[in-house]
């Protein structure tokens, strides 16, 4: 006779009554987080709350938190950054846009009204700011700076009434002299002239090297002030063909030397240009300063956006640093990056130091001595160090959520840039689209400011379907809606 199996009891009875398998805690809260992801709960470029917390609010431990996070690295939805924290990745972006093929010849420049119309519209109070490449106030030191600004009026009262020498005031020198080890070169206090910001620098360089009837080599695209100041002084252009990842070649840059005549100066942002964002390579570098010094041709470098580097990267070095016969005038400013408003800027001219001075002399005598006072006090006491980490971090974040915005809201076969630097971004558009009227739409319709991309170039015809995009305000819900309405009218043709 079979008699029935008996049951266990005991500890071995409570064993057999749970789940063979318990599923790990960090793989339950990895699943549960991208759930909320893949929800918009989180969003592309949000902080993920710390470990600490995570741990206190799910009551786990560490280890456990941060074997969750490599899980969602491994997912491709999580990022770390350091000293920072773990953010939510942004989704793969559009393609890069393609160089576009010109012609080196001289041209005239022959459309500054319309660039002036970007610029001061752009700066509307009631305009959503997109088109103009500045930072928010909000980012800048503004109440720091005033301090210092105050307090030098106080204790400095006869000195800044008077005037400063033309050069500038020694110890604004003597501190970019300091900082210009950061940019790769060994210069001294009087290697520098003070400027009313990059224009004037830009300016007297361009007024100094180059002959009446000459032309200057530029990157095209390049930004529009440059082409306006060419177009002033009556100087024609020659449009270099440029890769939104590379830059110029120093190929064509020869070739271009060769072939056109009267060329008298090559003009280059060298550290994340405006509008394409690309740096030239140390190697470009030395190859360019080498071509130019072979045929003695001035470098004007704009390295107005070289501070600006991803956090945690070393700042490039400016092509001044392989300057060996001083034909390059390296010119930079402020503006981008802590002040606009106090027009601080500087010229290191090389060889073309006296002819600089003399020009800077006749042309503004000098410049305000409180602001290159301020600016000195701040660069001297470690500030400005610690500001760039700041706004670093700051403008990585804004490219990464405007171009995501930008592929989620803009038509489908888009192209957008991949800036190594700054903060702004060159968008190519499909078919016929013209972005000067998508521009007059967006302004007269929507109060939304936007640089089209005819205006960086030199006869107005080329990057009709391109336009360019400044980050330099934080994301917002008023940024995204002014995205998402500039993609619906793209959309609309």
């Amino acid at each position: 006779m079979l008699r029935a199996k008996r049951q266990p009891s005991g500890p071995l009875a409570k064993r057999s009554a749970e789940p063979p398998t318990r599923f790990p805690a960090y793989l339950a809260l990895a699943d549960s987080l991208e759930v909320q992801i893949r929800a918009n709960v989180f969003r592309p470029g949000d902080r993920l709350p710390s470990v600490r917390s995570l741990c206190e609010d799910h009551r786990l431990s560490m280890e456990t938190i941060l074997h969750t996070f490599r899980v969602l690295e491994d997912r491709g939805l999580l990022e770390a950054r350091a000293r920072s924290g773990f953010y939510i990745k942004f989704r793969d972006q559009s393609p890069e846009p393609l160089p576009q093929l010109l012609r080196l010849e001289a041209s005239p420049v022959e459309i500054s009204k319309l660039r002036y119309q970007a610029f001061s519209m752009g700066n509307a109070k009631d305009v959503v700011p997109l088109g103009t490449a500045v930072p928010a106030p909000e980012i800048l030191p503004a109440i720091k700076l005033a301090r210092m600004i105050s307090a030098i009026a106080r204790s400095s009262a006869s000195e800044i009434v008077g005037y400063t020498e033309p050069a500038g005031h020694p110890k604004l020198r003597r501190q970019l002299a300091r900082r210009a080890s950061d940019w790769g070169c060994l210069m001294k206090p009087e290697d520098f002239i003070v400027t009313n910001g990059a224009a004037e620098a830009l300016s007297l360089a361009l007024r100094t090297v180059c002959p009446s009837n000459s032309a200057v080599l530029v990157e095209s695209p390049t930004y529009y002030g440059i082409l306006e100041m060419i177009e002033n002084l009556g100087l024609g252009v020659v449009e270099l063909p440029t890769d939104p990842r590379t830059g110029v070649s120093p190929e064509d840059i020869e070739h271009a030397v060769q072939s056109i005549p009267r060329i008298g100066a090559c003009l280059l942002v060298t550290n994340y240009s405006n509008p394409l964002g690309c740096t030239l390579s140390v190697e470009k570098k030395k190859r360019l300063v080498s071509i130019l010094a072979k045929y003695q041709v001035p470098l004007i470098e704009d390295d107005i956006y070289g501070d600006l580097c991803p956090p945690g990267d070393r700042r490039p070095v400016a092509a001044k640093a392989f300057d060996a016969e001083g034909l390059v005038l390296l010119c930079s400013s402020i503006s981008k990056t802590l002040a606009p408003g106090l027009r601080v800027g500087w010229i290191a001219p090389g060889r073309f130091r006296d002819q600089i001075l003399q020009l800077k002399t006749n042309q503004t005598l000098a410049c305000p001595t409180i602001t290159q006072l301020a600016i000195a006090e701040f660069l001297e006491h470690g500030s400005y160090d610690a500001h760039l980490r700041k706004i670093r971090t700051f403008f990585v974040d804004q490219l990464q959520r405007f171009s995501n915005a930008v592929s989620s809201y803009f038509p489908s076969e888009i192209r957008v840039s991949r800036p190594q630097g700054g903060f702004v971004l060159w968008i190519e558009f499909a078919g016929r689209l013209d972005t000067t009227e998508l521009a007059a739409r967006a302004m007269n319709q929507h109060r939304i400011a936007i640089a089209p991309g005819c205006i960086f170039s030199a006869n107005g015809k080329n990057y009709r379907n391109c336009l360019r995009l400044s980050c330099g305000y934080p994301w917002s819900a008023r940024m995204e809606s002014a995205i998402q309405t500039l993609g619906q009218l793209a959309k609309r043709g």
